[in-house]
C-alpha cells in the first residue's frame, strides 16, 4: 500500500518541528553565542558584546583549554584501545558457548547501572585510596611493595587512572553491542572454518571482524561522541586540576563558573563556553566522517 507524499509528510511534521525547536534552534543560538562576550545566561542580548572570532582566537593560546585537548584526544585513543580490546574478549568469550552467559553479560553490564558519581567515588575512596584501597591492600598482600606504594590520585598518576576508573564502567556498554553483532553472524560460517581447521585467530580476523564492519563503526562513533563529551569523571576525579581537565568540563566552567575560572582567572564569558561548544560538535563531526570513510560502507548480507 503506497501513501502519497503528502500524507507522509503530515506524520513526519510533528517530529521535525519538535527537533528543529529541541535541537537546530539551540544549535543555531549557541552558534551565534559563540562571536560574542556574554556575562551569564541570563544576559540580555543587548548586553552581549561583539568579539567575532576572538573567542576562537583566545581558545587557542589558553594554555588550559590546548591541555583539555590533548587530555580528550588521550582518553579516545588509550581508553578507547582498552574498552574496546577488553568488550571484544567478553563478546567473543560469551558467544562461544560459555554456561551462564545471560549471568555473566549482565554481570559485565552491571558498572553502567550505577551512577557516574557513585562509581567514581567507590574508585577514588575504596580502590585508589593510597591508605586503605583495594589496590594498595591486595599488592601488600602479594608482596609488591612497589605497586602498592603508588600514590593513584597524584599528579603524576591521576590522569591514567580515571581513564582505568572511566574503562571499566564503559566496557559492558560496548561490550553488549559487539555481543549482539556477533550473535547475528550464522553459525555455518564458524562450523566450515573449524572444518577447514582454521585456528581462533583466524576465525577472528577472517569472518568475525568483516562481517562486524558496520557494528563496529557504529561503537567507534558513539565511543567517539562519549569521549569527546567526556565531563563528570574529570569533574569528580580533578575538579581544578588541570591533569584531568576536559573541553567539556572547561565550557561547564566558563559558563557556569563562579564570577571567573578556575584555571587561568579569566572573567566569565559564556560566548567563550559556547566556542568550546561548537568546537567539540565540530571535532565529532570531523572524526565521525574519517571513520566513516576508513571503514566502508557496503554491507555484507548473511
Amino acid at each position: 500500500m503506497r501513501f502519497k507524499k503528502s500524507v507522509i509528510a503530515l506524520f513526519l511534521l510533528p517530529a521535525v518541528l519538535i527537533y528543529l525547536c529541541i535541537f537546530l534552534y539551540p544549535t543555531l543560538r549557541t552558534f551565534a553565542m559563540s562571536f560574542y562576550n556574554i556575562p551569564s545566561l541570563s544576559s540580555k542580548f543587548k548586553e552581549w558584546e561583539f568579539k567575532g572570532i576572538q573567542n576562537y582566537a583566545d581558545l587557542i593560546h589558553n594554555s588550559y583549554f590546548v591541555k583539555s585537548v590533548w587530555n580528550v584526544l588521550g582518553i579516545w585513543a588509550i581508553g578507547g584501545a582498552l574498552i574496546f580490546g577488553i568488550a571484544f574478549l567478553f563478546a567473543i568469550i560469551l558467544t562461544s558457548g560459555v554456561r551462564g552467559k545471560n549471568f555473566w553479560r549482565s554481570l559485565i553490564f552491571l558498572p553502567n547501572t550505577v551512577s557516574v558519581v557513585v562509581l567514581s567515588t567507590v574508585w577514588l575512596q575504596y580502590i585508589f585510596n593510597s591508605n586503605y584501597g583495594l589496590l594498595t591492600t591486595v599488592f601488600n598482600r602479594l608482596g609488591l611493595t612497589a605497586l602498592a606504594n603508588i600514590q593513584w590520585t597524584d599528579n603524576e598518576h591521576i590522569y591514567f587512572s580515571m581513564i582505568i576508573a572511566f574503562s571499566f564502567g564503559s566496557i559492558g556498554y560496548f561490550m553488549l553491542i559487539l555481543n549482539a553483532g556477533i550473535d547475528r553472524i550464522p553459525s555455518d560460517y564458524y562450523e566450515a572454518a573449524t572444518l577447514d581447521g582454521a585456528s581462533v585467530w583466524i576465525k577472528f580476523f577472517k569472518i568475525t571482524m568483516p562481517l562486524l564492519r558496520d557494528v563496529f563503526r557504529t561503537t567507534l562513533v558513539l565511543w567517539t561522541i562519549t569521549a569527546f563529551n567526556f565531563f563528570v569523571w574529570s569533574a569528580t576525579f580533578g575538579l581544578d586540576d588541570p591533569h584531568t581537565v576536559t573541553p567539556g568540563f572547561y565550557m561547564y566552567q566558563k559558563v557556569f563558573g563562579k564570577g571567573t575560572s578556575i584555571y587561568s582567572g579569566e572573567v566569565l564569558n559564556v560566548g567563550s563556553g559556547a566556542s568550546v561548544g561548537i568546537i567539540i560538535t565540530v571535532a565529532i563531526l570531523l572524526v565521525t566522517m574519517l571513520i566513516n570513510r576508513v571503514f566502508s560502507k557496503d554491507r555484507l548480507e548473511y
